[in-house]
C-alpha cells in the first residue's frame, strides 16, 4: 500500500510539471489552433484588368488595387465591397489605397467578398475569400469551485513532491521497526522518487507534448509575416505596401525585333545653317542701344538693332581725314565759282553749266559722307532669327572688326557630334537617339561622317529629327542603330540582376505578393535595353521596374 501511494503522487507530481502546451493526450496538443501567424489576413482578387489585394489589420480592411498590366496603382476608383448581403463603399485615401472598417464585411471564419470596381470607363467585379482567425477558447476549463473543478484541478509540482517525500519517510521509519532490509528498501524508493520528481522529464519545455519530435504551440508557427522575405523555394513575398514603396512595375512580354545598337560620346553643338555672328566692321567703341544691350537667352529678329559701334581714328588718320576733308572743300568752293561763272555768262551753253552743278553735287556728297563717318555709329543688327548665346559687349568697349561681339544660334535644331571609336559603316546606320540623364530620349538624323580621324575616333555628326530641348554644349550618349535584325524579346537593361550564385535572373510576377526568379541568358542591344535568348516565354510578366531592390531581399 505504502509503494501505491508513493507511485500515485509521483503520477500526479509529473502531471503538473508538464509545460505550456502539452495536453498529454497521445502527443496532439490543442494550442495549435492558438497559434495564429503573423501574417494578417488577406483577401485576393485578380482580372485582366485589375488585381486587388485586401489587408485585415487593427480592425482596418484596407485594399490595394492596381493595374494587371503594369502594376501601377489605381488612385481614382469607386470599389464597393460586398459580404452577407452588405455593400459597402471603401473610402479613397490619400496613399492611394480603400480603407472600410473589417466589422462591416468580416466575421470569424471564412468571409466571401465580392468587389465592385469602377474605374472611367473601366468596370470590373473580383471575389475572393477573407479567413478571419475564431476567438482563443481554454481548453478543459472548468469552475473551480465546483468539486468536478477541484477533481480536475492538477496538483502542483512542488505538493506533489513534498507530499510524497513526507509519505517515504514516514513509510521508511515505521518499516525500520520490523525489518532492516525494509528499511534499505525505502531509503531506495526515495532517492528514485527524488530522481522522478526533479529529473529532465518532469521539466519539459512549451511545445514539447512527447510525441516522438511533433512540436505545436507557438513555435509551430511558419514564421510567415508582413515583412518582405525570401521563401523556401526562393521566390520572394512582397507585399502590396512594400511593392507601392519601391515602386515595382511589370509588364507582359512579347517578341520584337530589334537591331543591335552602339553607343558613342556625343556634345550637342549648334547648327552651322541656323548659327550666326554680330561683328563690326570698324574699329570704334561700342555704346548700347536704347540704353542696354541685348543679353544671353533673349529672343531677337533678323534685322533687330542690338548696339552701336561710335568709329575712333588714330592721330594718322585724323590727320589724313582733316586734309582730305580740306583738299574737297578747296574743290568744292571752285566748282562753285565756276559754275557761277557759267550762269554769268550767256554765252556758255547749258550743257557745259549742267555738267558744272553736276561736279558740286558729286563733291557736296563726298564731303557729307566723311562728317557723317567722323560722327556717326555702325548699327549692329541682328542677322537671323534666334537666341543670344553669347554676348560680349560692355558700355565703353572698344572693339575691332575681328572681335565677336555676339553669338546668335537657333536653339530647337542643334547637331550632335558623336565619337565613334570602332568601324562604323554609315550606310548601314538606323535609328539613332541622343540619352541624357532626367530627360526624353532625342531622335536623331544622320547628317555627315568626317573623313578623318579626331582623337582616334571617327566624328559623326547628326541632327535633331525634332525640336530638341538640348543645350549647346551639352554631354549626351548616341545610341545608333546597326547590324542584322534579331529576334526575341526585349526587356529594360534594369530588369536582369545578379543571384547570389551569379546567375543573370528576371522575377517573373506570378501572384499579386510573389516574384520567381527565373535565370535567363541574354546580349545587349544598347545601353538600355538587352534581348533575352533563353528562360523566358513570349506572354509571361515581369517586373521591369525595381528589380534589384527585389533581389536584394533575402
Amino acid at each position: 500500500m505504502l509503494h501505491l501511494a508513493c507511485a500515485l503522487l509521483l503520477s500526479l507530481g509529473s502531471v503538473s510539471l508538464a509545460g505550456p502546451g502539452h495536453s498529454g493526450d497521445e502527443g496532439h496538443s490543442h494550442d495549435a489552433s492558438q497559434a495564429a501567424s503573423s501574417q494578417s489576413p488577406r483577401v485576393v482578387g485578380t482580372s485582366e484588368a485589375f488585381q486587388l489585394v485586401g489587408i485585415l489589420k487593427n480592425d482596418l480592411l484596407t485594399i490595394y488595387l492596381d493595374r494587371e498590366q503594369d502594376n501601377s496603382p489605381v488612385l481614382d476608383a469607386t470599389v464597393e465591397v460586398s459580404a452577407d448581403g452588405k455593400t459597402v463603399v471603401a473610402e479613397a485615401t490619400s496613399d492611394g489605397t480603400y480603407t472600410l472598417p473589417a466589422a462591416t464585411v468580416a466575421k470569424p471564419g471564412e468571409n466571401v467578398l465580392e468587389f465592385s470596381i469602377t474605374d472611367g470607363q473601366t468596370f470590373d467585379l473580383l471575389g475572393g475569400t477573407l479567413l478571419v482567425p475564431g476567438e482563443k477558447s481554454e481548453h478543459a476549463a472548468h469552475d473551480p469551485t465546483s468539486p468536478r473543478g477541484w477533481l480536475d484541478r492538477p496538483i502542483p509540482a512542488g505538493w506533489a513532491a513534498l507530499g510524497g517525500i513526507i509519505v517515504l519517510v514516514a513509510g521508511s521509519l515505521i518499516g525500520g521497526l520490523f525489518s532492516r532490509r525494509a528499511m534499505l528498501a525505502h531509503i531506495l524508493v526515495l532517492f528514485a522518487s527524488g530522481a522522478l520528481l526533479f529529473g529532465d522529464p518532469a521539466t519539459a519545455g512549451p511545445g514539447h507534448s512527447g510525441d516522438e519530435g511533433h512540436a505545436h504551440g507557438p513555435e509551430s508557427a511558419d514564421g510567415a509575416s508582413d515583412s518582405p522575405r525570401r521563401l523556401s523555394d526562393g521566390s520572394v513575398f512582397l507585399p502590396k505596401p512594400t511593392q507601392r514603396l519601391i515602386e515595382v512595375r511589370s509588364r507582359y512580354v512579347g517578341a520584337e525585333t530589334v537591331r543591335r545598337a552602339i553607343r558613342m560620346p556625343g556634345r550637342v553643338i549648334s547648327n552651322p545653317n541656323h548659327t550666326a555672328i554680330v561683328q563690326s566692321t570698324v574699329d570704334g567703341r561700342i555704346t548700347p542701344y536704347n540704353g542696354k544691350f541685348a543679353q544671353v537667352g533673349q529672343k531677337v529678329r533678323a534685322g533687330e538693332v542690338l548696339g552701336f559701334v561710335q568709329p575712333v581714328m588714330s592721330e594718322i588718320d585724323r590727320s589724313d581725314f582733316e586734309q582730305t576733308a580740306g583738299q574737297l572743300d578747296q574743290e568744292i568752293a571752285l566748282a562753285i565759282n565756276r559754275l557761277e561763272q557759267f550762269r554769268k555768262f550767256s554765252t556758255f551753253p547749258a550743257e557745259r553749266i549742267r555738267t558744272a552743278e553736276i561736279e558740286v553735287a558729286n563733291l557736296e556728297r563726298r564731303r557729307a559722307a566723311m562728317a557723317q563717318r567722323k560722327r556717326g555709329n555702325e548699327p549692329l543688327t541682328a542677322p537671323i532669327d534666334g537666341v543670344i548665346a553669347t554676348a560680349q559687349a560692355v558700355i565703353g568697349q572698344v572693339v575691332s572688326p575681328k572681335d565677336v561681339l555676339f553669338q546668335i544660334v537657333e536653339p530647337r535644331s542643334p547637331w550632335i557630334e558623336a565619337l565613334a571609336y570602332e568601324t562604323v559603316d554609315v550606310d548601314q546606320l538606323g535609328a539613332a537617339r541622343a540619352v541624357v540623364n532626367n530627360l526624353p530620349p532625342e531622335n536623331l538624323q544622320f547628317v555627315s561622317r568626317s573623313p578623318s580621324l579626331a582623337q582616334h575616333a571617327t566624328a559623326i555628326k547628326f541632327q535633331a529629327a525634332d525640336p530638341s530641348r538640348l543645350d549647346i554644349g551639352r554631354q549626351v550618349t548616341v545610341l545608333a542603330e546597326t547590324g542584322k535584325p534579331m529576334s526575341g524579346i526585349v526587356i529594360p537593361r534594369a530588369a536582369v540582376v545578379q543571384a547570389p550564385n551569379g546567375e543573370f535572373v528576371v522575377f517573373r510576377h506570378i501572384e499579386p505578393e510573389r516574384f520567381e526568379p527565373k535565370p535567363v541568358q541574354f546580349v545587349d542591344v544598347d545601353g538600355e535595353r538587352v534581348l533575352l535568348t533563353a528562360g523566358i516565354e513570349a506572354g509571361e510578366k515581369i517586373a521591369v521596374q525595381s528589380a534589384a531592390l527585389i533581389n536584394q531581399i533575402r
